[in-house]
């Protein structure tokens, strides 16, 4: 037997007693510091017989000679190239309502162009050619603002769903929205479909009034209050994203606050850092970037507060981020055909362009192969991680953005133990009963 490569150790030296948390396996072993001590010395033969079948059971055991490295490949390939299932993001629109001093995208003036009534009817054909056969397809508008146009994304979902009914497969969408065009009728319209919804703050009223503006240079804060209050008296589905940086990290309690105070204690809290990785223009807001233990920090404070949260997320790509998946792609207003949302302003990264059939013309096969095999497990700063099962190698396009390519690790910090360690003690709050595991050896 031998230790897996993946073991991340949580360790409480005052109780003497630790935590094995394997990131390939998602699976948490409890140990003392004798087992914990044989474990590190490579003593694993003298480990206890019960012990050993435990930590066998965990994986932070495994065979002599097993190759993790080739099981997460296999792990990775299954999760890009599943059949059963199908993805598109729609950009109906570049423009946007709001001007918010951290836009990445210019306030939707950089690139400014809204879907005509002709690429809409492309990407609806070029979406049900690639789902014939799947059992699920799920399809995500994002903008710009996708409801600056709400006929757009409607008809389209309107055709898609016509198309799925009689085809027997399964149909959902998502709105990555600011939130703040959210009406009676476009919620009464939404409840048509499986829905989910995510709107965004940006840390306490005073805050988020300051930064996330419309063009006349109102805050927004309210008005989204009053849209969480629409959506729960209408039973729509929808989380809630709050961007962090240094300047709004000590108001977002007070967010928190604010939102238990009205009610709407209970939500799901996500929150994301601020950053000027893959920016169209130069970021009005004067942004330090948030650590990524601070951030952690935030989870449990919202945890805390009776809020749902996941600071798993936080640089999971393997799970939140679709554009790993052979079978996911975003279509812009031109009706041209990348694999990253973010993506539009690099033309170099653009699959094709949707002809009057819906099918993908002008194809960059260098962009389309390079996209669709990128194997974190090829960069050799991810082969000596830890944390690859969960990373998968970061954002693909920040890893262009920094390094010129994006067979290149996406992730600045190479450190993610805080973010087990927090995931652990929010979904397993009986283990640290009594015990903090405040060390965190890899």
């Amino acid at each position: 037997m031998k230790e897996s490569r993946y073991n991340i150790y949580l360790l409480d030296e005052k109780e003497k007693k630790g935590l094995i948390y394997n990131s390939m396996q998602r699976s948490i072993v409890h140990i003392d510091d004798e087992v914990y001590n044989l474990m590190r010395s490579g003593r694993i033969e003298e480990i206890s017989d019960d012990v050993t079948d435990v930590l066998k059971q965990g994986r932070a055991l495994i065979d002599e000679n097993q190759d993790e490295l080739q099981i997460l490949k296999i792990m990775f390939n299954r999760a890009k190239f599943s059949a059963l299932s199908t993805g598109f993001t729609i950009i109906p629109t570049h423009l946007c309502n709001l001007a918010c001093t951290y836009c990445y995208q210019g306030h939707g003036d950089v690139m400014g162009k809204t879907m005509s009534t002709e690429t809409a009817r492309r990407a609806v054909e070029f979406i049900k050619k690639n789902a014939v056969g799947r059992k699920s397809l799920g399809i995500n508008f994002y903008g710009g603002e996708p409801l600056l146009f709400p006929d757009i994304p409607f008809g389209i979902l309107e055709q898609i769903k016509q198309f799925t009914d009689e085809n027997g497969i399964y149909l959902s969408t998502s709105f990555t929205s600011n939130g703040t065009l959210f009406t009676e009728e476009i919620v009464k319209n939404l409840k048509d479909f499986e829905h989910e919804v995510q709107i965004t703050f940006c840390g306490s009223r005073e805050v988020h009034d300051a930064v996330r503006v419309d063009k006349k240079g109102n805050g927004t804060y309210e008005r989204l209050m009053d849209v969480i209050s629409l959506f729960r008296d209408n039973d729509i589905r929808f989380h809630i994203r709050v961007d962090i940086d240094q300047e709004n990290y000590h108001t977002i309690s007070s967010l928190l606050e604010d939102l238990s105070q009205r009610g709407f204690g209970g939500l799901y809290i996500g929150f994301c850092p601020i950053g000027k990785d893959i920016c169209y223009t130069e970021m009005e807001r004067d942004s330090g970037r948030i650590d990524l233990v601070s951030l952690t920090r935030l989870f449990k404070v919202a945890h805390d507060m009776g809020f749902r949260t996941n600071p798993i997320y936080i640089q999971n790509f393997i799970e939140g981020c679709a554009a790993i998946k052979d079978a996911f792609l975003a279509i812009d207003p031109d009706g041209d055909v990348y694999k990253c949302i973010a993506a539009p302003n690099y033309k170099e990264h653009r699959f094709g362009t949707l002809d009057e059939s819906g099918n993908l013309s002008n194809v960059n096969y260098d962009a389309f192969c390079s996209w669709t095999l990128r194997d974190p497990l090829l960069i050799e700063e991810c082969v000596q991680c830890k944390f690859a099962p969960i990373c998968a190698g970061g954002c693909a396009l920040s890893a262009y953005s920094k390094h010129g390519s994006i067979m290149s690790p996406g992730c600045d910090e190479k450190d993610l133990g805080e973010i087990m360690r927090t995931y652990i003690m929010l979904k397993h709050p009986e283990l640290f009963e009594g015990c903090s595991y405040e060390s965190i050896v890899l």
